[in-house]
C-alpha cells in the first residue's frame, strides 16, 4: 500500500512537471509568433512607405489592378521637386476594365500613383483611338487590318463590357468624374503597353441602357475636350440583319464555336461555314428589332455630334463589300497613320489575320429565307436582304 501511494505521488509530480513544461512551451511559441507577426508588419510598412501607397486608404471599388511592379515606377526631376511618371514602355496595366476587376486603387486615391501621360505623337508615341462598335460587326478583323497596315498590329479588347449586363455593371460603378478620368488614364496605360506601335485602341461596345449612365457622360465629355493628344474615335455599324444572323449562328452552338478563325485555318473556317447554314431567324419581331437597331445607331451618333466629338463613321459594308479600298484610305487619313494612297483591296485582303466566315447571300444561311424576305419586302428594310 505504501509502495502504491509513493508511485502515485511520483506520477502526479511527473504529470505536473509535464503540464508545466507544456504550458511554458505554448507561451514561448505564442510569444514567438507575435514577434514574427510584428516583424512581418514592420516589413510591410517599410515596403508600403517605399512605394508610396497608404494601404489603409485602399477601397474595394477601385480602378487600378493589383499588379504593381516597383520597377515600373520612374522618377524624374522637375525643378526642385521629383515627380513620378510612367515609363515610356511597360507591360503593366494598373487600371481595371470590365474583364479585369481585381484592383487596389481607385479614383479617390489616384494621387498616390504616377499620372499617365501619353507619349507625344511627334515623338513616336502611338495614336490613341476609341473604337465604338457593336458585337458581331467585324471589329476585330477591322482593327487588326488597320493596325497592321499602319505599321504594327495591336490587340483590341472589350474593355467597357462584352455585353449589356457587364457594361452596366462596370460603367455603373463609376461616377461622371470617375468615367472622365478612367477613359484617358486607361487608354494612356494601354498606349504605354504598345509604345512601339503606330496605333492603339480598345473597343467600346455601346448599349442604350448603359449609354445613359453618368460615367458615360463623363467619358464622352472627356473625349470632346482632351487634347494631349486628341483621341481619335471610330464609330462603325453593320447591317443589323447580318448581325442577327451572326448571333444566331453562335448562339445555336452554345459557345462551342470559336468567335473567329485565324487566316488559313481550314478546319475552323469549314466548321464556321457549316454552322452558318440552315439557320432560322424569327420573323414575329423582326421589323421591331430592326427599327430598334437603327434607333440605337441614331442615339449613339447623336451623342457624338452633340458633344462635338471628333469622330469618323464607317460601315462594315463600305469596308468589305466594295471593290476599291477608298474607305480604308479615308480612315487612315483621319487617323494620320497608314497608307492613304495607292492602296488596293487586294493589299487589304492580304493583310487579314482573321478569315471571313459568313455566307455572302442570305438564302445560303437562312432556312426560312423566303419567310424573312416576305416579312421585309415592301418595307424600309427590304434593301438589307442580299
Amino acid at each position: 500500500t505504501k509502495k502504491n501511494a509513493t508511485t502515485k505521488i511520483i506520477t502526479t509530480k511527473s504529470k505536473a512537471r509535464v503540464s508545466s513544461f507544456s504550458r511554458n512551451h505554448r507561451i514561448y511559441h505564442h510569444k514567438k509568433m507575435i514577434l514574427v507577426k510584428l516583424s512581418i508588419a514592420v516589413v510591410l510598412v517599410i515596403v508600403a512607405k517605399f512605394i508610396s501607397v497608404d494601404w489603409f486608404e485602399i477601397y474595394p471599388k477601385s480602378i487600378y489592378s493589383k499588379k504593381l511592379r516597383l520597377s515600373s515606377r520612374v522618377t524624374m526631376n522637375k525643378g526642385s521637386q521629383q515627380e513620378e511618371v510612367y515609363p515610356r514602355c511597360t507591360d503593366e496595366m494598373w487600371t481595371a476594365s470590365s474583364r479585369k476587376r481585381n484592383v487596389i486603387e481607385y479614383y479617390a486615391n489616384r494621387h498616390q500613383f504616377p499620372k499617365c501621360h501619353f507619349t507625344p505623337i511627334e515623338e513616336g508615341g502611338p495614336t490613341p483611338v476609341i473604337f465604338i462598335v457593336n458585337g458581331r460587326s467585324g471589329s476585330d478583323t477591322t482593327w487588326a487590318t488597320l493596325s497592321t497596315l499602319a505599321g504594327g498590329e495591336t490587340p483590341i479588347g472589350e474593355h467597357t463590357g462584352e455585353n449589356q449586363y457587364k457594361a452596366m455593371d462596370f460603367l455603373g460603378r463609376m461616377t461622371e468624374e470617375e468615367g472622365a478620368w478612367w477613359i484617358t488614364e486607361h487608354l494612356c496605360q494601354f498606349a504605354h503597353n504598345h509604345c512601339d506601335k503606330p496605333l492603339v485602341s480598345f473597343k467600346w461596345k455601346p448599349f442604350v441602357d448603359s449609354w445613359k449612365l453618368p460615367s458615360v457622360k463623363g467619358m464622352l465629355k472627356k473625349l470632346a475636350t482632351f487634347r494631349e493628344p486628341r483621341i481619335k474615335v471610330i464609330f462603325m455599324t453593320r447591317n443589323p440583319l447580318d448581325v442577327m444572323i451572326s448571333k444566331a449562328k453562335h448562339h445555336s452552338t452554345h459557345g462551342r464555336l470559336d468567335a473567329h478563325c485565324i487566316k488559313n485555318d481550314i478546319r475552323c473556317i469549314k466548321k464556321q461555314k457549316e454552322k452558318g447554314r440552315g439557320l432560322h431567324l424569327p420573323t414575329e419581331t423582326l421589323l421591331k428589332d430592326l427599327t430598334t437597331a437603327f434607333d440605337d445607331f441614331d442615339v449613339f451618333e447623336k451623342s457624338l455630334n452633340d458633344w462635338n466629338i471628333d469622330y469618323i463613321k464607317t460601315t462594315y459594308e463600305d469596308l468589305y463589300d466594295r471593290e476599291d479600298a477608298g474607305e480604308w484610305k479615308r480612315i487612315f487619313k483621319y487617323l494620320g497613320r497608314g497608307p492613304t494612297q495607292n492602296l488596293t483591296m487586294a493589299q487589304v485582303t492580304e493583310s487579314f489575320t482573321l478569315a471571313p466566315t459568313h455566307h455572302k447571300h442570305h438564302n445560303e444561311s437562312l432556312a426560312n429565307f423566303q419567310e424573312v424576305y416576305e416579312t421585309l419586302a415592301g418595307t424600309d428594310f427590304e434593301y438589307l436582304i442580299h
